[in-house]
């Protein structure tokens, strides 16, 4: 499994494009977001030629300075097996004004 980190402040958005093949019925899935980030599927990018991944892009917004980590896999909806996944540590920092204010 792979691992991407990710830092950003209090509301900003991060975005995440993970390659898929939509012709072979697999989809991304979030595995393990928490109430204080928000993960929302943005668009999905058609491949630029036929047989060549296209792209599921996520918006990643976390509302509570911390630590967190995301886990997306890739699998169908009526089967179990996982294709593939990658583990997302996201550091969201306090905006300035949440700093002055502790």
């Amino acid at each position: 499994m792979s691992t991407q980190r990710l830092a950003s402040n209090v509301g900003q958005i991060c975005r995440i494009a993970l390659p898929s093949y939509p012709g072979s019925g697999a989809t991304w899935y979030v595995d393990g977001a928490n109430g204080a980030v928000r993960v929302r599927l943005e668009e999905t990018q058609a491949a630029a030629a036929p047989r060549r991944a296209s792209s599921q892009v996520f918006a990643v917004i976390g509302d509570a300075a911390g630590d967190y980590e995301l886990r997306f896999v890739l699998k169908r909806a009526w089967e179990r097996e996982v294709r593939n996944s990658r583990r997302i540590v996201l550091q969201v920092r306090p905006t300035g004004e949440q700093n002055r204010a502790n």
